[in-house]
């Protein structure tokens, strides 16, 4: 009986890294887009809760995995913008390809290395912190929209980063055309 289970367990595992496969090497399908995907579905798919999200993180790791390859050998630009192109672009540009590829291999297996052990102890800090940070929500995004004026490269980008933030500010109000009403007459 056990042996069955795992066995259905490795084939959702099998089915998400089939999945994140083709999802990570289509060209222009963010991981953000495979999640909401994926959640849009799961409770569609027969199946065990566990299995189903075992699944979807297995489909999310190798999507992240394989993203870079349509990016490196479709996306990168011409020799006239090798100057604000990204690393892994320089690399290709240079004759390196397979060497940009390794190295998102490299920085990819780096972070799943340190994920996983931080995963559960982060888990349990961050759910015994949450009802005091939602307490507190106001404070916490505020310190966090001041932190990131603050880190801002020139006092031109800073004043505008601080400019933006309120100026974007609107409140949504019952039949106001952002909530999707019509307008008040």
């Amino acid at each position: 009986m056990l042996e069955a289970e795992a066995a259905v367990a490795v084939a959702f595992v099998a089915g998400g890294i089939a999945l994140g496969t083709v999802s990570g090497l289509l060209p222009g399908l963010h991981a953000n887009n495979m999640a909401f995907l994926l959640a849009g579905l799961a409770p569609s798919v027969p199946g065990p809760r566990l299995y189903v999200a075992m699944a979807m993180l297995a489909a999310g790791v190798v999507h992240t995995f394989l993203d870079v390859v349509p990016s490196l050998a479709i996306g990168v630009p011409d020799a006239a913008m090798a100057a604000v192109a990204l690393p892994g672009h320089r690399l290709v540009l240079a004759g390196r390809g397979r060497e940009a590829l390794r190295l998102s291999a490299v920085g990819s297996g780096g972070a799943v290395v340190l994920a996983v052990p931080l995963a559960v102890p982060v888990t349990r800090i961050m759910t015994a912190a949450w009802p005091i940070v939602r307490a507190h929500l106001t404070l916490v995004i505020l310190a966090v929209a001041i932190g990131l004026v603050v880190t801002e490269g020139s006092p031109m980008a800073m004043a505008g980063a601080a400019v933006s933030g309120p100026a974007s500010r609107r409140r949504a109000t019952p039949g106001s055309p952002s909530l999707g009403g019509r307008p008040r007459a």
